[in-house]
């Protein structure tokens, strides 16, 4: 009895393949069935950007790649596990594109970056010159850099996008990440004098990637939520080993500026003083239990009172999105894991704050969906302490 060859089913294909009943090989923006046929190749649907599966990236022939990196390298054995999250956070789609289509696409992605994209990122106006400027000269140097700041701008593209469009600028975000990854794992174990500033620049841009990437979801598991979050937070502690490494090479270049966090001069809401101010008493009363971290919750509550300010002078900066997951010790990430209470408590004041980021195009509605999750998870002892994120996020007297 003859055996049948195994296949993998397209599930994924354009409308042409579908119309013409054969197996399309999902290639963005334009299939291989399509490319030979010369026929418009149009998808309806689009893998999600997220929770992809681990399956290999396929490759067309060398006529077809004009990549801006020639040849990748393995994948560094010492590389971090916690970047190895990066490839949830991205679909599997084919990494290369037709060439002529391709460069013009960088060309308008530099743009992007350029006119738009770049304004998330800063925190005042000594770094919005790093990032504006000088991320896009070292990139122009490190090809990996230069494919995560096309990947950024094709993402912010696709969210401003209608569906039709979406699908094509997703499929090119998708394509960069994953010419971006390989090649900056391999360095990871070796951070030095050379690759330092793209290795931080590339670190920063994921974290912006894996927040907007929740935003294309189709499905709720896919979508902003209390475990998404949960995610880009240890993706963020790799971000973290990286600046750590990156900042004795760094401090006296033209990159400084990035680790100068003295305090601006911001008015903060009393209302918002007042809450920090209930979160760190309550930190500090016994009925929490003997078991109870102070020590590593004071230090928690405290990063969010040093970062607060950047929120109000830059309220569309990833800055306190991505530095309070960057500074969050492993032990509160396991509280929140675990659905310790006080740590969902404190996790709820966070979510305030990203709402006031929301006009961020990669945060957008994160700080209202998760602090929804929180709330259905918390009993009603604990619900009156988010009293105050609830009445800033959703409104006075809102119910969920």
């Amino acid at each position: 009895m003859a055996l049948r060859r195994p296949h993998q089913k397209s599930r994924h294909g354009c409308r042409t393949c579908k119309r013409r009943r054969v197996k399309c090989d999902e290639a963005r923006p334009i299939c291989s069935n399509c490319e030979h046929r010369k026929e418009t190749c149009d998808y309806d649907t689009d893998s999600s950007l997220i929770w992809a599966s681990d399956r290999k990236l396929r490759r067309r022939s060398q006529r077809r790649t004009e990549s801006l990196e020639p040849s990748l390298p393995e994948q560094s054995n010492s590389a971090s596990a916690t970047f190895d999250l990066l490839n949830r956070f991205g679909a599997d789609d084919d990494p290369t594109v037709p060439s002529t289509t391709l460069n013009m696409n960088q060309l308008e992605l530099i743009l992007q970056w350029n006119n738009d994209t770049h304004r998330f990122f800063p925190r005042n106006e000594e770094t919005r010159h790093i990032w504006r400027d000088l991320i896009i000269e070292e990139a122009f140097k490190t090809p990996f850099l230069m494919h995560g700041v096309l990947a950024v701008s094709a993402l912010q593209i696709s969210l401003c996008k209608d569906e039709h469009q979406r699908a094509f600028w997703l499929g090119i975000a998708a394509a960069h990440k994953g010419q971006a990854l390989p090649p900056f794992l391999a360095n990871f174990s070796d951070i030095n004098a050379v690759n330092a500033k793209a290795m931080l620049g590339f670190a920063s841009l994921v974290v912006a990637f894996a927040f907007g990437s929740a935003l294309t979801g189709r499905s709720d598991p896919e979508k902003p939520s209390l475990d998404a979050l949960n995610d880009v937070f240890i993706l963020c502690r790799g971000v973290q080993e990286i600046t750590s490494t990156a900042s004795p090479f760094l401090r006296e270049s033209n990159f400084a500026p990035l680790f100068d966090l003295s305090r601006p001069v911001v008015n903060i809401p009393s209302s918002t003083a007042e809450a920090l101010d209930r979160l760190a008493s309550m930190n500090t009363t016994s009925w929490l239990g003997e078991q109870h971290d102070t020590a590593t919750y004071a230090r928690v509550i405290q990063a969010l009172r040093d970062l607060l300010p950047y929120t109000y002078l830059e309220p569309t900066s990833m800055t306190l999105a991505a530095g309070w997951a960057i500074r969050s010790p492993p032990a509160y990430l396991n509280d929140l894991q675990n659905r310790e209470p006080f740590a969902l408590v404190t996790h709820a004041h966070y979510c305030a704050f990203l709402h006031i980021a929301r006009e961020n195009c990669f945060i957008q509605f994160w700080g209202s969906a998760v602090l929804r999750d929180i709330w259905h998870i918390l009993d009603s002892n604990w619900k009156q302490h988010i009293d105050w994120p609830i009445h800033n996020v959703f409104g006075p007297g809102h119910i969920l």
